[in-house]
């Protein structure tokens, strides 16, 4: 069954997807005989420079201190260095709790983008146990109707998707997707990408046919609400896309999986998340069309990006990895030991040596010996 793709709408202090120039740039001369050179030093090196230097400074209580640490766990983001951000993220978390205390907005943003780290980082299990310390922290706070609560539920139910905890994640989404239809309105933006969850459930759960018709009448709304090429009616498209392909009509699937691939590229960039999805999703449409050819040259020029843009171990990156391996034995492609065993090594580090998607690229390792 063909991965969930999620995007939430971004909240709280979560980092955007691409680098971006701003933030501190410090400049360091060098004397060297008698001659000086001047390096410039930005990005993540830079962001933690100043917050290590306001930490010293002022203490990691102090406002300054705290924000730069934020940045520079955002920046650490942006450029995919996930492991380190969550380090930073969780010394934030800290700090925030001790000055603030636990129930603070700014630590709740800090354990939000937290999880979405630890997500990223491959370990859901752990990005839900805080993400659920900030939905039930919320619930304490601002109460079950207030829109930062019900996106905090939002975002947990995802997660319990994730997990495989389908009960659990169905009873808090009809919850969430009630009580957004309420206070956001029907036609949110987060409304309706709570009741995309909930027909990703559904598909899940084996109702292909309940989901198609929630996603088709989904993606009909956000289209008339937001247009055509926004992102969120792009992740609508390609949610409905893995319906169609895990339901077996790989054919059917073709023209609009390039469509969509095309509109995302053109109102995305290369690395972003939907993008590469669209992408993955036309390369298994051609596949499963019995065009494994182009397929394979798809894959080829976009698992790079996604290895860029999303890192080498994000779980959309190995499902790709682990497609194009498949491909490739089954062309009698060179290539198809090495991209096997990377898939394998990849799956292990993420998911464990017993999870299904790693049974699967061991088995075709065994199939390239």
């Amino acid at each position: 069954m063909g991965r969930w793709f999620n995007r939430s709408r971004k909240r709280d202090d979560e980092p955007p997807r691409e680098p971006t120039p701003s933030g501190p740039v410090i400049e360091i001369t060098v004397t060297h005989d008698g001659r000086s050179t001047t390096q410039t030093i930005g990005g993540p090196t830079a962001f933690g420079l100043q917050y290590r230097a306001l930490h010293e400074q002022y203490g990691g209580a102090d406002p300054r201190t705290l924000e730069a640490g934020s940045g520079y766990a955002q920046e650490l983001m942006r450029h995919n260095e996930v492991a380190d951000a969550v380090a930073v993220y969780q010394e934030v978390v800290g700090l925030r709790s001790s000055a603030l205390g636990s129930e603070h907005p700014d630590t709740l943003r800090s354990k939000h983008s937290l999880a979405f780290a630890l997500w990223q980082l491959g370990s859901p299990a752990e990005a839900e146990r805080v993400q659920r310390d900030v939905y039930e922290a919320r619930r304490r706070v601002l109460g079950d109707a207030d829109a930062e609560t019900l996106r905090s539920g939002n975002n947990l139910g995802w997660l319990l998707i994730e997990l495989r905890r389908m009960d659990e994640a169905e009873a808090l989404l009809r919850r969430v997707s009630d009580g957004m239809a309420r206070t956001l309105g029907r036609d949110d933006a987060d409304t309706l990408a709570c009741q995309m969850k909930l027909a990703g459930l559904a598909h899940l759960q084996g109702n292909s046919e309940q989901a198609e018709r929630a996603l088709r009448d989904v993606v009909r709304r956000m289209t008339r609400t937001f247009g055509p090429t926004s992102p969120v009616t792009l992740q609508a498209r390609s949610n409905l896309l893995v319906v169609l392909l895990d339901s077996g009509r790989a054919a059917e699937a073709v023209d609009p999986a390039r469509a969509l691939a095309d509109a995302a590229g053109r109102a995305l960039s290369t690395t972003d998340g939907v993008s590469l999805h669209a992408r993955h999703s036309l390369a298994r449409a051609l596949a499963g069309a019995g065009r494994p050819a182009e397929a394979i040259r798809l894959l080829a020029d976009t698992l790079p990006d996604s290895e860029r843009g999303r890192g080498v171990d994000h779980p959309g990156t190995l499902e790709m990895r682990t497609l194009f391996a498949q491909l490739l034995i089954e062309a009698g492609d060179p290539r198809a030991g090495s991209v096997a065993r990377a898939a394998l090594a990849g799956c292990e580090r993420v998911h464990g040596p017993g999870h299904p998607d790693t049974e699967k690229a061991r088995a075709l390792v065994r199939r390239t010996r």
